[in-house]
């Protein structure tokens, strides 16, 4: 039986390892050293390997290279939907990162909305396939936490930040704050707030570090700050947004402002208060957070933060960290303020 970095025997379309040492007049442990770009061999006889491998049609199987290197080439990635603009955008820059680094992404979907408690995670699905974890917008319990330990792969939190692991993210409160600060320097007083689910155990989530970025700049400037003037929703899209800003004006109809927890929320929001025969921007003004690809479109005035880059920065961290594995890294990156049609100052009367 082989060991651990010894010669690899595997077939592939009837060709063998030991076909290629044969063709190329070396042992099979030169030919498997010189496929797994050990040192040890000499570039002539190396490029006579690989020239011959390829021409006989022989490929090494990533299972069995994998034992041999200790490594699968894998990252895993979990996340609650791919169909969502954000989860999108991060799978896709951070699958570009592994993919030019040589390694696969292995995506794991823990669904939020199939109820008021989500799938839990469980470690045995990744367990021995990936060399490192890339978790997003994902908030694990500690008997979660237990689990993800057990994996023994260095992980990275993006958009939520899980206390002693790698984060990348951005600021959120103080994001949804500036946000709020603008629009009370147009001379808007009644700002109202679209805000996605909060949970007391989870107090460093993105919708609640928001939730607080706007309360807190309402209170800082002696406005209004009350609970009506919150609507909440279980998932922020734009139908969810829609129907959150007919409940908000229904109740609070002497607002002049909706600040959205995301831009989804926002072009829901702006929908709404069109439906009502009023003029986004001159009666109510709508700003967003997120800077999604449709945002423009919708002429919105939006927070962007750098969705793409913070999926590179996870993909680059998670591959660093599996081959220098030191104390967990946050690293937050910074919102732009895009101005839209969808703000103006606030209506005179």
């Amino acid at each position: 039986m082989l060991g651990i970095g010894s010669t690899l025997i595997i077939r592939f379309m009837g060709i063998r390892i030991e076909d290629v040492a044969q063709a190329t007049h070396v042992s099979t442990a030169t030919v498997s050293r010189a496929l797994r770009n050990l040192p040890g061999v000499g570039p002539t006889t190396k490029k006579r390997i690989l020239e011959t491998a390829e021409a006989l049609g022989y490929i090494p199987s990533p299972t069995a290279a994998s034992l041999a290197s200790g490594h699968t080439h894998s990252i895993g990635l979990v996340q609650p939907d791919m169909s969502r603009w954000f989860f999108g955008k991060i799978l896709e820059s951070a699958e570009n990162t592994f993919r030019k680094a040589g390694y696969d992404a292995l995506v794991y979907s823990l669904p939020d909305y199939l109820g008021p408690v989500r799938q839990r995670f469980n470690a045995n699905v990744l367990r021995g396939k990936i060399d490192a974890l890339v978790v997003l917008s994902l908030f694990f319990d500690p008997s979660e936490e237990e689990q993800l330990r057990s994996l023994k792969v260095p992980v990275v939190f993006v958009s939520v930040e899980q206390p002693g692991f790698n984060y990348v993210g951005i600021n959120d409160e103080e994001t949804a704050a500036r946000a709020c600060r603008h629009l009370i320097t147009l001379g808007h007083k009644h700002i109202g707030h679209l805000s996605g689910q909060t949970n007391d155990k989870c107090p460093v989530a993105p919708t609640q570090r928001r939730r607080n970025g706007w309360h807190n700049t309402m209170q800082r400037f002696h406005l209004d700050s009350s609970d009506d003037l919150v609507e909440a929703v279980t998932i922020m899209t734009a139908s969810n947004g829609y129907i959150a800003t007919q409940r908000l004006l229904d109740r609070r109809p002497d607002i002049t402002a909706i600040l959205a927890s995301s831009d989804e929320m926002a072009m829901g929001a702006i929908q709404a208060i069109k439906e009502r025969g009023l003029r986004v921007g001159h009666d109510i003004s709508v700003m967003g957070i997120d800077g999604h690809d449709l945002s423009p479109s919708f002429g919105l005035a939006t927070m962007a933060q750098p969705v793409s880059q913070e999926g590179t920065k996870a993909a680059q961290l998670a591959l660093a960290s599996i081959t220098n594995q030191t104390e967990p890294k946050t690293i937050v990156l910074p919102t732009t303020l895009v101005e839209g049609p969808s703000i103006g100052p606030a209506p005179t009367s």
